[in-house]
């Protein structure tokens, strides 16, 4: 059998990488839930001791809240504040998705809002592009999204470490995720969007080669163009969202709005709009929920093929 294009370049998780992440699931998701605020709470007090770059990039992103405005950011206890709150939700996360990993029978409890926006993506049958920040814990709703039926396609980086990165994909993928890398290319997301599947995108991420220069927060920032190329190649439609932890635990995920290529455009005044609509997005989404957002590097001008445009409409917003 010929492999499929993105299985050229896997790596195979090794019986030791999967014994580290299996052993890590099995501690971590054995913590109970009224217990994990503690937990999470100690290995977040240890990450912002000893990662000197996550804390600082963690203060620039914070920083850039207070200059835009946003009232939970304004001065310098309340940024320190939602700096703690943000590592321990980090952690938090790892231990929420640990326990929902060792559940392999029924979803993650989750709720969704704007349901009927992705059944309207969803009904042309090109598939639907969804993107996303770095909001509450994305791993676990992914987890349950897939749990409930929606077929899944993300695209990382290396997660958690390089040694266990293999063992968490091929961990991803018995749970039905299909996963695939910038180095697999855009053919696996297209057969993805072409077989009506969803490919998740998390757009204020690292995981990127080209980005558009956009205003985020007030300030011109990198953005990926990946959601706004996929879709206008495959003519599917973007679907922004975001997820975040409720005060009893649970996730609760909406579709927010959505966008359609517009072909009236040039490609690069089309992946302009498209982009600065993925990047207002996220906007609403992190300043509605600030303690929420895991972003560990500063979101700083990157040395990036970028693209630019000058007549972009603004965003179509359903």
């Amino acid at each position: 059998m010929v492999p499929r294009t993105f299985d050229l370049h896997r790596e195979r998780p090794s019986p030791l990488s999967r014994f580290l992440l299996d052993s890590f699931i099995s501690v971590a998701g054995a913590v109970p839930p009224r217990g994990r605020e503690f937990v999470a709470g100690v290995m977040a007090a240890v990450d912002r001791y000893v990662s000197i770059g996550r804390r600082e990039g963690l203060a620039e992103n914070l920083e850039r809240l207070a200059s835009w405005g946003h009232p939970q950011a304004r001065e310098p206890k309340d940024r320190d504040a939602l700096a703690r709150a943000i590592f321990r939700s980090y952690h938090l996360g790892i231990l929420e998705h640990a326990a929902a990993c060792r559940r392999w029978r029924g979803a993650p409890a989750l709720r969704l809002s704007g349901t009927e926006r992705l059944y309207r993506a969803l009904h042309a049958g090109r598939g639907v592009v969804l993107t996303l920040p770095h909001l509450g814990n994305w791993e676990r709703t992914g987890l349950g999204l897939a749990r409930i039926g929606f077929r899944l396609h993300a695209v990382t980086g290396v997660q958690f470490h390089p040694a266990v990165a293999a063992a968490v994909r091929g961990r991803k993928e018995r749970a039905k995720i299909l996963v695939s890398t910038p180095r697999d290319g855009f053919l696996p997301l297209l057969r993805t969007l072409r077989a009506g599947g969803i490919v998740v995108l998390l757009s204020d991420g690292d995981v990127y080669a080209r980005a558009a220069t956009v205003r985020f927060f007030g300030t011109p920032t990198p953005i990926p163009i990946g959601p706004a190329l996929l879709a206008r190649r495959a003519n599917a439609p973007i679907v922004h969202g975001y997820g975040v932890r409720e005060p009893d635990g649970r996730d609760h995920f909406h579709f927010e709005s959505l966008d359609y290529p517009d072909h009236s455009l040039s490609l690069a005044d089309d992946l302009t709009r498209m982009t600065e609509g993925v990047a207002r997005a996220m906007e609403r989404a992190i300043a509605a929920h600030p303690a929420q957002w895991c972003i560990f590097r500063p979101l700083v001008e990157a040395a990036l093929p970028v693209v630019r445009s000058a007549t972009a409409r603004p965003a179509h917003v359903a």
